[in-house]
């Protein structure tokens, strides 16, 4: 397992990197909690760099590293680059949620395979409550799936943490909203 100091350096440049691209806009704005909030932020541009994929998914990595994972997960929109970026740094397949469930071709709400007892991670780019990450986790765990590691890029510090607990899941952040502003 990688050292801590190695970690460190990697967050260091990341949170570097999503500064740079000025991830937190100021203004009035509506989430997609249905919350109202004076700031928004804006992973999906970041996640557009593939400086700050790389990174992203290198942490990450370096998380699961030892830990039995069969497959990693990320609902639409915004997680699908980030967990794409981190099957291809991991060598695990990737599933991605839907929104909702298609009302053609195949009808289906994942994309990907999920068998019986798959071992999964999941990883989201923000969150605030934890809603749409507890709706992708019960996706997951109704095809099969078993969420076992629980990732995103920025926790807004408003109740996602302990939503998830309350469920029985670890929210594990990279950075939490006060690391970033």
């Amino acid at each position: 397992m990688r050292g801590e100091t190695e970690k460190k350096k990697i967050k260091r440049r990341l949170l570097e990197l999503l500064r740079g691209k000025k991830v937190i806009k100021t203004g009035s704005f509506i989430l997609s909690s249905g919350k109202k909030s004076n700031y928004y932020v804006d992973i999906k541009n970041a996640i557009t760099d593939p400086r700050i994929l790389d990174l992203i998914a290198e942490l990450i990595k370096i998380e699961i590293t030892g830990a039995k994972i069969d497959k990693i997960a990320g609902p639409a929109l915004g997680a699908v680059p980030i967990a794409t970026a981190v099957s291809l740094k991991t060598k695990k397949p990737l599933v991605i949620i839907r929104k909702e469930k298609k009302e053609y071709g195949t009808s289906k709400l994942i994309e990907g395979n999920i068998k019986e007892g798959d071992q999964v991670a999941i990883v989201e780019d923000v969150t605030t409550t934890g809603k749409s990450l507890l709706r992708a986790i019960k996706v997951i765990e109704k095809n099969g799936g078993r969420v076992k590691r629980v990732f995103v890029i920025v926790d807004r510090e408003e109740g996602a943490q302990e939503n998830l607990q309350r469920e029985g899941f670890i929210l594990e952040p990279l950075f939490s909203i006060s690391q970033v502003k």
